[in-house]
């Protein structure tokens, strides 16, 4: 049987959305055949290279769901959703995945390849981060991408999002950022990211190894992870808890002999309980982008404007309490057996940080909003 009008990237997708085809399964298949030619193979029932290792079960499900698949529509779909196919012996797949002992046979990618091009970072942490973790995570994915440094993260809430929307701000011309996420490109996920998917889709660079019509079905993002790792040179840990995602990924990346670096936090906050555990067990600390800069060896031309910042604040009382809400969310009273300072005098304090920005209040607990780096005092080592 000939599969009519499809190259290998259609049928490549077509057999990437058979229910039992894993992905491992599927670069076994796509190590000892075409996909068009396996494509071919399962639909008239034919038997696969032996190496493969199917069994005669899971051949026979394969069979039956590669004739109810039609490619012409798979073509279509991927047509209209702006949809490219990447296989991993073409030029245009991520050289820095290629070689990865993991990396997925098909990935499916929307925006600009180019994106890829230059040095990576990966920035992840928390779904749950804190507003200074947030503003750490724009802070550095805006400096990197500055410097010329392409941003790799999930897309997820919080640290995540941040750091794209950093990488964003920086402007087109700048380093830019991929996403790489655990669903199909069709849709965004998680919804709340709709309008950074669709702006990282015009001008940046999205990834998935999952077809159209994939859900964000939990087991996929701890895979999706190892993508993210095998695309950094550095990977950095923004905000993590003792277990999660985040570390999954900072695993994946020690693993592949990729440095992993970590925000310092409060040992107070939980948020920042995994990475304080990554700093002790030897990544090396992140304080400001020039830090990740120099670990990348790039050298920034003078005047660079990275991270130069004022401190928010001059006034002792209003430094005081932003200090202590840096190590975590602090009530009224906290703050004001903290500080040394009389209720007044905090109350007063309190109002303006919040006015100006540097606070955020929730059900009564007061949250710095501000950037845990430090302002970059490295200009001698851009020279």
């Amino acid at each position: 049987m000939r599969v009519p009008d499809v190259d290998d990237r259609i049928a490549a997708a077509t057999l990437a959305g058979l229910g039992s085809l894993s992905r491992a399964r599927l670069r076994a298949v796509l190590d000892h055949h075409r996909p068009v030619e396996a494509l071919e193979r399962l639909a008239v029932g034919a038997p696969l290279d032996r190496s493969v290792g199917l069994s005669v079960e899971v051949h026979g499900r394969l069979v039956a769901q590669a004739r109810a698949a039609d490619p012409l529509d798979v073509g279509l779909r991927l047509r209209g959703c702006g949809i490219t196919v990447l296989l991993r012996d073409s030029p245009d797949y991520p050289s820095a995945l290629a070689a990865d002992a993991e990396a997925p046979a098909v990935l499916f990618a929307r925006g600009r390849a180019s994106a890829l091009g230059g040095r990576r970072v990966a920035v992840v942490g928390t779904r749950n981060a804190t507003a200074a973790g947030r503003a750490t995570a724009t802070e550095l994915g805006r400096d990197l991408a500055t410097a010329g440094v392409t941003v790799v993260s999930g897309l997820a809430l919080g640290i995540d999002a941040a750091a794209h929307h950093g990488a964003v701000s920086a402007g087109t011309a700048a380093g830019g950022t991929v996403a790489v996420v655990g669903n199909g490109l069709d849709e965004p996920y998680p919804r709340r990211n709709a309008a950074l998917f669709e702006a990282l889709c015009a001008d940046h660079l999205v990834l998935s190894e999952w077809p159209p019509d994939t859900p964000p079905e939990a087991f996929r993002f701890p895979l999706r992870n190892r993508i993210i790792a095998a695309l950094a040179e550095v990977l950095i840990v923004v905000e993590s808890r003792e277990r999660g995602g985040s570390l999954i990924t900072a695993r994946a990346a020690l693993d592949r002999g990729i440095d992993v670096m970590a925000v310092p936090g409060s040992p107070r906050t939980r948020a920042a309980a995994g990475t304080n555990l990554l700093l002790r067990d030897g990544a090396a600390p992140v304080t400001c982008a020039q830090d990740v800069l120099d670990v990348l060896s790039i050298v920034t031309p003078p005047g660079n404007p990275i991270a130069s910042r004022p401190s928010p604040v001059d006034d002792p009382v209003a430094a005081a309490v932003l200090e202590r809400c840096r190590e975590g969310p602090a009530t009224l009273d906290a703050l004001v057996a903290s500080s040394g300072a009389g209720i007044t005098a905090v109350v007063t304090t309190v109002a303006g940080l919040l006015t100006a920005g540097h606070l955020s209040e929730h059900a009564g607990w007061l949250e710095a909003t501000g950037s845990r780096l430090r302002p970059d005092l490295s200009g001698s080592r851009r020279s």
